[in-house]
């Protein structure tokens, strides 16, 4: 009985130390730059959907904003811009329909006879958005790139602008 007794005031006495320590308050994340991110972006070798989200979000508040992912993700659809419906987070993939879906929502783009009829979908947004030079061809599946993205951001910008990407293709 004695050595059991011995054994608990061993351990009681090597976990006072622990017991005591106080963890130091943790700094807050220094907040990235606009281009930082976008750096971080360009380098990646599948873009996702978090990455679409707060680059569409810059998009519409001509802001960068390093918040959460839930944040801006309730941000923008709240707007309408994400569809409320979708299972997707900030690391999954990102296709080509849903960031035409995105862009075509943020930018009011209303599209032609079939967006009209149909309403805007990841594939007719796809459509409209290849139409307008915002996005390159493919299908609404095909998974993009973070060079991809920060391209298609840079047509949107000249598109802003201009009303079109011409001056994109020279």
């Amino acid at each position: 009985m004695r050595k059991a007794w011995s054994a608990v005031l061993v351990a009681a006495l090597a976990a006072l130390p622990l017991l005591g320590a106080q963890e130091k308050p943790q700094e807050p994340k220094p907040k990235e730059s606009r281009t930082a991110y976008l750096r971080r972006i360009f380098e990646k070798d599948r873009a996702g959907f978090g990455d679409a989200c707060r680059a569409v979000l810059s998009l519409v508040k001509d802001e960068h904003s390093d918040a959460d992912f839930e944040a801006v993700r309730k941000d923008l659809e709240s707007r309408g811009i994400v569809d409320g419906g979708w299972e997707l987070g900030e690391s999954s993939p990102l296709d080509r329909g849903t960031l035409a879906y995105m862009l075509c929502k943020a930018l009011g783009i209303k599209g032609g006879l079939t967006m009209g009829v149909f309403g805007t979908t990841r594939r007719y947004a796809l459509r409209e958005c290849v139409h307008l030079g915002l996005i390159p061809g493919g299908t609404t599946g095909q998974y993009l790139s973070g060079r991809e993205l920060i391209d298609v951001l840079g047509n949107v910008e000249a598109w802003r602008e201009s009303g079109s990407t011409d001056s994109l293709r020279k």
